[in-house]
């Protein structure tokens, strides 16, 4: 199915750019992370974590707060998925 549909959303500037240097250091990019937190919405049928304060955790960095929102249950179907994304954007690449 192709990526024809278009979401605009409105960020702080400093937020994104953030943002845009964990997903870059992970080897993907906040686009593709945006596409994760959809499917992932659809397939749990609300938010894929509970949103909790980072006031108490010591302002954990990305990383830090991944393991925070992870369900253990999940764990490997998260990663899974990962995988299975970055394989499909380095096929999509490499055509």
């Amino acid at each position: 199915m192709g990526k024809d549909a278009i979401l605009h959303v409105r960020i702080d500037p400093t937020d994104k750019e953030a943002a845009e240097a964990i997903y870059a250091d992970m080897g993907s990019s906040l686009s593709e992370a945006t596409r994760l937190f959809v499917k992932q919405s659809i397939k749990m049928q609300g938010l894929p974590f509970r949103p909790t304060s980072s006031i108490g955790k010591g302002r954990m960095k990305a990383q830090g707060l991944l393991r925070v929102y992870a369900h253990k249950e999940l764990r490997e179907t998260e990663r899974e998925a990962w995988i299975r994304s970055l394989s499909d954007k380095y096929a999509t690449f490499n055509r």
